[in-house]
């Protein structure tokens, strides 16, 4: 079982390297297809006054900047592709607002996987990749990258953050080529008396099961958090087992998506060092 589609999602030239990179280091190998996507926006607002006058050479600046940023993306991703034998397709998509990851959810919902880069600029020339939108709605498993965008190949250790939600459910199905390549795989449980979805007696033992019948060479770690956020023991777990990837899903709760967001699955994408395979 492996990944055959492929979608990369680039908001800079400088993302395409380590995620070509990380997207050539799956399970898929030699065999994938990948789809390269960056979005810009369609259409610039700028007044000046007097009031409802659109300053034209402003908006000619943008829109030239605009076009000279997809036709660097695209260059660096068609020669990083042909460097590496790689098929490849180029989709440059215009919307309104010009979110790279909302340009691509058309994409994303063809994929096996959809995988791109978290990285914090603080001069503002990156723009974000907006990453829940492609959870809720691109309808793929999300691999994302670490600042450093380094990704472990082969891979030799994975955690799933498991809870026995349906999401999670799902990131374990969507990661079974990830998980049946690795050394090891541990189940992390946290507080697993307070979830009402984990098996008993033994919590964890059903997926243990499942997963050895694929092959997965599988360990439960159950632990309790204390004072700490459940996000802070994933971290301080993925750092002590030396993990390459870690899985678990993501908004597990979407009525309270905008609440979410400052949740665990935001939380631990800023807390952790590693590439994690996100899935709702």
């Amino acid at each position: 079982m492996s990944f055959k589609t492929i979608l990369a999602v680039f908001a800079c030239p400088a993302d395409v390297e380590p995620v070509v990179a990380a997207a050539a280091q799956t399970p898929a190998g030699a065999a994938m297809h990948l789809i390269g996507s960056h979005g810009e926006p369609s259409q610039f607002v700028i007044l000046s006054a007097p009031v409802d006058v659109p300053d034209v050479a402003t908006l000619s600046a943008l829109y030239q900047q605009s076009d000279d940023r997809m036709a660097a993306v695209e260059a660096e991703f068609r020669a990083v592709c042909e460097r590496g034998g790689i098929s490849h397709e180029w989709r440059a998509v215009r919307t309104a607002g010009g979110d790279s990851a909302t340009s691509a959810l058309g994409s994303a919902r063809i994929a096996d996987l959809v995988v791109a880069r978290q990285a914090r600029d603080e001069s503002g020339d990156r723009p974000d990749i907006n990453f829940h939108t492609l959870l809720f709605e691109g309808g793929a498993p999300v691999l994302v990258l670490g600042e450093d965008g380094r990704f472990a190949a082969p891979l030799r250790r994975v955690l799933i953050a498991w809870d026995g939600s349906r999401e999670a459910a799902r990131a374990v199905k969507d990661a079974l080529p990830f998980l049946t390549a690795a050394e090891e795989v541990i189940v992390l449980i946290v507080d697993a008396e307070r979830l009402a979805d984990i098996d008993r007696p033994t919590p964890g033992a059903d997926l243990a099961a499942s997963l050895a019948r694929h092959g997965v060479n599988v360990q439960i770690e159950t632990v309790g958090r204390g004072e700490r956020g459940v996000s802070q023991v994933i971290s301080d777990r993925v750092k002590a087992h030396g993990v390459d990837l870690l899985v678990m899903g993501a908004y597990a709760h979407p009525r309270l998506r905008d609440w979410l967001f400052g949740g665990v699955t935001h939380s631990v994408m800023d807390a952790v060092p590693v590439a994690t395979l996100l899935s709702r």
